[in-house]
């Protein structure tokens, strides 16, 4: 992560490994973890495909496992070299995992401190960004003197913390990109979650925001979204006089739109396939917003660029899930 007024871009969050139950019946049980065995990775995946097998570890550990008169399951916390999940063992007396449970972060089990650590700053990143949400514009900074009013915490001098705040806050739905700042957090909102902007954001979005969005997806797009925005107007002037319900949008409104099929294709596809869409404009290449999602899985299973146009003028590219277009203007770019 680079400091300073580099902007630190939302990227689609990691999957986790979980057991999803059917029809699940939560059944809660007190556990302390009494050793940590750290297996070879491959052993460990073992013991996740098949818990019932003989584990050596089990039986040269077996003294450690049992269940008190309190009703605590005293157990190993059983983990991989390169995993962050583990697995909880009670195994009674056997040398299987009689008694087990799946954990996704066996970190913060094992350590409380960590676990504690991590529920504080979940807390207040939550308190600051909902903060944000309901009083910000389109940008809103939070002081690390604030965050050290509110917590204790001192970041002006610790790195470390200051980029994990950030990659937290980043991580929240509401926030596009954070930057941190040599005494602050500079959060810049989506504008669906932006409250002080939803007046703004029914009247479509500036070309300014537009450009902005667009050098956040794939850096220098100014060219791009000058074409873009031409291609907005002219969509706008087809769209004068139609009798719909979507009649009478302006080119601000197809900025928007466009905007929300770039970010959606850069959770789908990652940075490269959304910039490639982007750079549509700078071969005068523009789609409609209702072609982008199957231009994108084009592009995604390696088709090229210059393709787009020609699948565009067929028809193949047109995707109405999102709701009918009916008929669309012809393309003049």
């Amino acid at each position: 992560m680079l400091l300073g007024a580099c902007w630190i871009r939302r990227d689609a969050m990691n999957a986790i490994k979980v057991i999803l139950e059917h029809k699940p019946y939560f059944k809660f049980c007190q556990a302390k973890v009494e050793k940590i065995i750290r297996l070879a990775d491959k052993d460990f995946e073992n013991l996740l495909q098949s818990p019932m097998d003989y584990q050596k570890f089990i039986k040269e550990n077996t003294d450690l496992m049992r269940m008190d008169e309190s009703g605590v399951y005293h157990c190993l916390l059983v983990t991989g070299e390169n995993h962050r999940d583990g697995v909880l063992v009670e195994a009674e007396g056997y040398e299987y995992a009689r008694y087990a449970s799946y954990v996704p972060d066996a970190a913060a089990l094992a350590y409380d401190s960590l676990s504690e650590i991590g529920y504080r700053l979940a807390f207040l990143v939550d308190l600051f960004v909902t903060e944000g949400a309901a009083a910000a514009s389109e940008d809103w900074k939070v002081s690390f003197e604030k965050i050290r009013e509110q917590s204790g915490l001192e970041l002006g001098e610790n790195p470390f913390l200051q980029e994990l705040i950030a990659d937290m806050i980043v991580e929240r739905q509401e926030v596009a990109e954070v930057s941190i700042r040599e005494d602050c957090f500079s959060v810049r909102y989506r504008l669906e979650f932006c409250h002080d902007c939803q007046k703004e954001e029914s009247q479509g979005m500036r070309y300014e925001v537009f450009a902005e969005e667009l050098n956040a997806i794939r850096p220098d797009s100014g060219k791009a979204a000058v074409v873009w925005y031409e291609w907005a107007k002219e969509m706008e002037e087809y769209d004068k006089g139609r009798e719909s319900e979507r009649a009478g949008r302006t080119a601000e409104k197809f900025l928007d739109e466009f905007v929300r099929c770039f970010r959606t294709i850069q959770e789908r596809h990652g940075d490269e396939v959304a910039g490639k869409v982007i750079s549509l404009a700078e071969i005068r290449s523009c789609i409609f917003p209702w072609e982008m999602k199957l231009a994108a899985e084009y592009l995604a299973a390696g088709g090229s660029v210059h393709d787009i146009l020609p699948l565009s003028k067929e028809g193949v590219l047109e995707d109405f899930s999102g709701g009918g277009q009916g008929k669309t203007p012809v393309q003049s770019m």
